[in-house]
């Protein structure tokens, strides 16, 4: 597969060339964004402390300072987890 190449256009991220298939940036991020939040350990994670659908996970220091630039840049909207695939967990 080609290498893709995004540009910063007018302070909004666009592909080099157009890929057919290719979803938009916008939702790319959109999905990559949530990813932090349910990895997350706390009430609101899928850790053992919020949802328990995952084991616990160390999220590195730098990937949080990351995170938070990126949510300045891009908002904090993410994508909602379809509750229609969610594992059957008891909780104990």
């Amino acid at each position: 597969m080609p290498h893709i190449k995004v540009l910063n256009q007018n302070d909004e991220l666009v592909y080099k060339e157009n890929i057919h298939g290719m979803w938009t940036i916008e939702r790319y991020v959109n999905l990559l964004m949530g990813e932090v939040p349910r990895l997350s350990d706390d009430a609101n994670g899928y850790g053992p402390n919020g949802k328990n659908y995952i084991a616990h996970v160390d999220i590195p220091e730098n990937v949080k300072i990351a995170f938070e630039e990126l949510k300045m840049a891009f908002g904090s909207e993410t994508r909602e987890a379809n509750p229609l695939y969610a594992s059957k967990v008891i909780k104990k």
